[in-house]
């Protein structure tokens, strides 16, 4: 013997109980709706064609069908963005802020649909919502929707909230932001008294 170990040259057949066989029919499903079965079992080929033509007949059974060409080799289109979004550079300037401006003073707070359709294109309506927050110094656009201001007034507006938001310590990142306690909505109430 001298710890050889001698395989059969043919393989032997199993016989398998009709019970087994339903069980060990379950995995193989899979393999049996494919055409080609065979080409699963194909060993490596040894010469540069026979490989290209294994891995081809193997690329047409395992593969989408849209990813190769009729002769099993690759469409590099596959692979490729089949959307392409194309973004543009935009910046908020000078310019932006001056057609804001003129749209609310043209369509008021809360216009935005329209300041967005007619001056300011490149741009959505949640942006523009949130640069007026930003030009009016203000979080909370509540109170001035249907308002529709002069820059003075903008400035004036700006002005206003700056002072009573470093006061209340509740400026934060350029504008007036409301806090739990409710001391902005008590002093905004508190100026309007005072002014009637």
């Amino acid at each position: 013997m001298g710890g050889e170990i001698k395989l059969d040259a043919a393989p032997r057949a199993v016989e398998v109980a009709p019970a087994e066989a339903e069980a060990v029919k379950g995995p193989l499903t899979l393999l049996e709706k494919r055409k080609d079965v065979a080409a699963h079992f194909l060993p490596l080929p040894d010469h540069k064609k026979q490989k290209t033509e294994w891995a081809a007949r193997l690329r047409q059974i395992l593969s989408p069908p849209d990813m190769l060409n009729e002769d099993g080799t690759i469409k590099q289109d596959y692979f490729k963005p089949k959307k392409v979004v194309i973004q543009t550079d935009r910046r908020w300037g000078d310019a932006e802020k001056e057609k804001l401006l003129e749209g609310l003073e043209k369509f008021g707070v809360g216009g935005w649909k329209d300041i967005v359709a007619k001056l300011l294109p490149k741009w959505d309506d949640n942006t523009v919502r949130i640069k007026t927050c930003r030009v009016v110094g203000s979080q909370n656009l509540k109170r001035y929707m249907g308002w529709k201001p002069t820059r003075e007034e903008v400035a004036k507006e700006f002005a206003k909230n700056r002072a009573l938001g470093e006061k209340l310590s509740c400026w934060k990142a350029g504008m007036l932001v409301d806090n739990d306690q409710g001391d902005v909505a008590a002093a905004l109430k508190e100026m309007e008294g005072t002014k009637q």
